[in-house]
């Protein structure tokens, strides 16, 4: 039969750290039983999500220029520069363009740097198919490592190849397209 110790609090001699058990034992903690953490928790491996924060809603970008104009952001302050930064961006519904010609670049920047490493001219790319045609957004699923503790944004940026031609990123012929973009901190 097992022993049962009963106390309210245990405290290690000073100097020193409180161990429970040996290595290889297995400590069990019962159904229906809370541990409560007012501290820091170490050593239990990384891969836990710390934090996520999102934006969504109706993010509509005309645009005829060559240069990246913002569509969708969001901000997170990482709590350790070990942290990763997972980034999913839900596009919208459709994806609008002028002509069969043109392209719609959207690209997923931290702040001002262009994250985007596949695709043409650095980005993710829209083709436009046939005359009145409406495509399918970009989905955008990418792990960062910012290395830093500071606040950082993140936003999909627009742009087209051919100025003259208009491209629209969130549109639809009846109403606006939603979309999303969440950042999530993965505890190293």
């Amino acid at each position: 039969m097992a022993s049962i110790l009963k106390v309210d609090k245990l405290d290690p001699q000073s100097g020193t750290d409180l161990e429970i058990g040996t290595s290889g034992d297995t400590i069990t903690i019962p159904s229906g039983a809370t541990i409560v953490n007012s501290g820091t928790a170490t050593g239990f491996g990384g891969g836990k999500v710390l934090q996520v924060q999102s934006t969504a809603g109706t993010h509509i970008t005309t645009t005829t220029s060559t240069s990246y104009a913002d569509n969708i952001t969001v901000s997170i302050t990482p709590s350790a520069t070990s942290s990763k930064i997972l980034i999913i961006h839900a596009p919208p519904s459709n994806v609008h363009l002028d002509n069969t010609t043109n392209m719609f670049h959207a690209s997923l920047f931290r702040d001002s740097t262009n994250l985007t490493t596949s695709g043409h001219n650095s980005s993710w790319g829209v083709y436009r198919i046939r005359s009145g045609e409406e495509m399918s957004g970009v989905a955008i699923h990418h792990l960062d490592s910012p290395s830093s503790t500071s606040s950082i944004t993140y936003k999909i940026r627009v742009k087209v190849d051919n100025a003259s031609l208009e491209g629209v990123y969130g549109h639809h012929t009846t109403q606006p397209c939603q979309s999303s973009l969440t950042a999530m901190e993965i505890g190293a």
